[in-house]
This record gives structure tokens, C-alpha cells and sequence, in this order.
């Protein structure tokens, strides 16, 4: 499972809610974290064990933004893992 180490340039969490699902149901906690989102789809191109050290992803649309790795970081109150 790759992992975004850092998040520069770009919005880390693309959040969902208030959106509606495509048989109208609306979304109420859906939030990707858009940094591991793309290191996962980069490692599905270099393979886990074919030594490729990393990967060029073209074509994802995103408006600039000041990102940082500390939105990812959940109140411990809403973090369902600690």
C-alpha cells in the first residue's frame, strides 16, 4: 500500500459530503485524502516488486491550493484508529 509522504501545491482532502451518489442518495461522510489516493494508483503502474523507484501521474485536474500534510491529521475524538 503506498502512501503520500507529503501533500505541496494541492488540496490534501477532497470532501464529498452534501454531494449526491449517482442513485440520489446524498453523502454524508465521504472525504478522499487525494495525495495517498494517487501514490496508490502510482503504484499500481510501478508494480510492487519490479523495482520501478516511482512514477509520473498525468492528467489528475486539481486547483492550486497551500496544502499540508496537517489536514490529514483527524481531532482524536473523530479518529476512529487511535
Amino acid at each position: 500500500m503506498n502512501v503520500a509522504i507529503g501533500v505541496a501545491g494541492l488540496d490534501p482532502l477532497h470532501d464529498y459530503s452534501g454531494q449526491y451518489d449517482p442513485h440520489g442518495y446524498p453523502l454524508q461522510a465521504s472525504m478522499l485524502a487525494v495525495g495517498d489516493e494517487l501514490a496508490s494508483a502510482a503504484e499500481l503502474v510501478m508494480g510492487k516488486t519490479d523495482g520501478v523507484p516511482g512514477a509520473i501521474v498525468r492528467g489528475f485536474v486539481y486547483t492550486p491550493a497551500a496544502g499540508s500534510g496537517q489536514q490529514l491529521l483527524r481531532d482524536p475524538e473523530k479518529d476512529l484508529f487511535r
